[in-house]
């Protein structure tokens, strides 16, 4: 019951973004001590959107709303899509956007144009609407953010990495992968593999992919060990349901946005199997109710053959992931972190 501890104290901090993000690393940093883990600190600087006015006026009424936005300015066209499957070119449109499965606000994605996230309830009087009118400001924000480096970061045998900021709630994304690398630490597996608690995934200012973060500087700085580790996993989502690895290139580009291309194939994403991420992506809905320990425990066994090459990672069919669209219609290659004109920043 320990990783659903952790996860409920995790999103205590929620949403980890800014000062809480910082609470949420000194948690791991407390935990990993704890365990007597040796760990580092690669710290790096970032900045991330912080939402001074969202407003949005339909037909005369205000609808409540959030920023979705890295820009200021007004939306006074009625160009409403959802969240979830977009193409390339509404990155630079101001746009009000919807999760159509979840019943909240879901941040499910960030614009380089002005952008509003409405409730699925509210889509309709949107639609209906004569007149509509938006209104965001946003400010840049800077932030000191870390990756936590654990266990042997200098020949490791295998590399494990989760993140542990959020943009709203995040059990699910990703409390849950971080707990469950902490019980991995916790049952010394960190003693001949690096395990990486990674900071900034979600949001950046950063050109041309805004996320992964925190990833992309650890490749910067640990090239050379990522490369030479037999196996990488990104664990991220996980355990609402049985684990499962996705080796599509679309997706692992979502999830993992490095620049090396043999770092890049050589990493497998640890997920949890079906859709019912969807409901509550990037929103306040992501709770501790929705993980199951039964999952976790199987992520933990499931992680921990994979490092030691016990299981076999097979390559997952394509699927309809909300990112893994965004990138197939935008013309995005795998493995070409740094070549994407036009997508999102």
């Amino acid at each position: 019951m320990e990783m659903l501890q952790n996860i409920a104290e995790l999103e205590k901090f929620s949403p980890r973004r800014l000062a809480n993000e910082t609470k949420a690393q000194k948690f791991v940093e407390r935990k990993l001590t704890e365990c007597g883990v040796d760990f580092e600190l690669q710290g790096f600087r970032n900045s991330i959107p912080e939402a001074r006015k969202a407003r949005l006026t339909v037909d005369g009424e205000d609808v409540l709303c959030m920023s979705t936005s890295f820009k200021s300015g007004i939306i006074e066209e009625k160009n409403l899509i959802s969240s979830l499957a977009v193409s390339g070119r509404y990155y630079e449109e101001p746009n009000i956007n919807f999760n159509p499965y979840a019943d909240g606000f879901s941040l499910a994605t960030f614009y380089r144009a002005p952008s509003l996230a409405i409730r699925r309830r509210d889509m309709q009087k949107v639609m209906n609407a004569e007149t509509v009118r938006g209104e965001v400001v946003v400010s840049r924000k800077a932030h000191v953010c870390a990756n936590i480096i654990a266990g042997n970061a200098r020949s490791p045998k295998a590399v494990a990495i989760c993140h542990y900021d959020s943009v709203l709630g995040g059990a699910l994304d990703n409390s849950s992968g971080t707990a469950v690398l902490l019980e991995l630490c916790r049952k010394g597996f960190w003693k001949d593999n690096m395990i990486v608690f990674s900071g900034c995934e979600e949001l950046s200012f950063d050109t041309p992919i805004y996320w992964g973060k925190g990833y992309k500087e650890l490749e910067n700085d640990y090239k050379k060990e990522l490369i030479k580790a037999r196996r990488l996993l990104v664990v991220d989502m996980v355990g609402s349901s049985p684990p499962t690895t996705i080796s599509d290139g679309n997706i692992k580009l979502a999830a993992f946005p490095v620049k090396d291309g043999r770092i890049f194939r050589k990493a497998s994403i640890v997920s949890m199997s079906g859709n019912e991420w969807r409901r509550i992506y990037h929103s306040s809905e992501d709770v501790v109710a929705n993980m199951d320990i039964r999952c976790l425990e199987a992520t933990v066994k499931f992680v921990s053959a994979a490092m030691v090459g016990r299981e076999h990672l097979p390559r997952a069919k394509r699927c309809n992931h909300l990112l893994g669209l965004r990138f197939r219609d935008a013309g995005i290659q795998p493995g070409e972190g740094a070549r994407v004109g036009g997508l999102r920043q």
